[in-house]
């Protein structure tokens, strides 16, 4: 017998528990693509169970970059409870403020807020700035400085998330077998994406369409910029 199995005997003898917890994990490998079937980045994907699931603990502040006059990374996802550090890379002062969402603009932000945050001075970065979020919902990201700058930011009622790459692929661990809803979310998205119910077990492979082809983001900007 694996030792795996062995300690998930004793694990058994002596908690009185028929399985251990990780044994029953499933891995998911989520590809989305846009209707004309390519890769689609900068999408969130969020799994949540149907039934109850244990509660998990906080992950670590989601680390977002004023880099470049861009924020990097374009979509953060952190769940209600969880906290994003905001740190200044450039050489020069940037903003960073809540603003509406939404097609219209007309979706109010999960959390209003609105700092400064100083240039990095001699290579090192100024002072992160941390922002705890505990209301579900997206926030965009503008800077007062920069009018140009966006990012978006969405706080997850589910513990289980991943945002896709660039070939469109996002893979998210540790989801508690069962039937989970698979929920997509891009900032450019006229109306919600169809949720997917898939039956979670073990390293599964899954495909979501969204329902629109996300507008094609400008390449970063020359590093010319760092000497604003």
């Amino acid at each position: 017998m694996p030792k795996t199995s062995l300690a998930c005997v004793a694990v058994a003898a002596l908690t009185g528990l028929l399985s251990c917890g990780l044994a029953s994990a499933a891995q998911l490998q989520v590809t989305v693509t846009t209707p004309d079937g390519k890769p689609a980045a900068d999408v969130a994907v969020l799994v949540q169970p149907t039934a109850a699931w244990p509660q998990q603990p906080l992950p670590e502040p989601a680390v977002i970059a004023q880099q470049n006059i861009r924020f990097v990374p374009f979509v953060t996802v952190v769940p209600v409870g969880g906290t994003v550090r905001f740190v200044n890379r450039d050489r020069y002062d940037h903003h960073v403020r809540s603003q509406p969402g939404g097609p219209l603009g007309n979706v109010a932000p999960a959390k209003e807020f609105e700092f400064r945050m100083a240039a990095m001075k001699n290579g090192k970065e100024g002072p992160p700035a941390d922002l705890k979020l505990e209301v579900p919902g997206s926030i965009v990201l503008g800077c007062h400085l920069h009018g140009s700058m966006r990012g978006h930011v969405l706080v997850s009622p589910t513990p289980w998330y991943a945002v896709t790459d660039d070939k469109g692929v996002a893979r998210i661990t540790n989801v508690p077998d069962g039937q989970v809803e698979l929920k997509l979310w891009h900032p450019d998205q006229l109306t919600d994406q169809a949720t997917q119910r898939v039956q979670a077990a073990g390293a599964m492979s899954i495909e979501a369409p969204l329902n629109f082809a996300p507008r094609r983001r400008s390449a970063a900007p020359a590093s010319g910029y760092d000497k604003y």
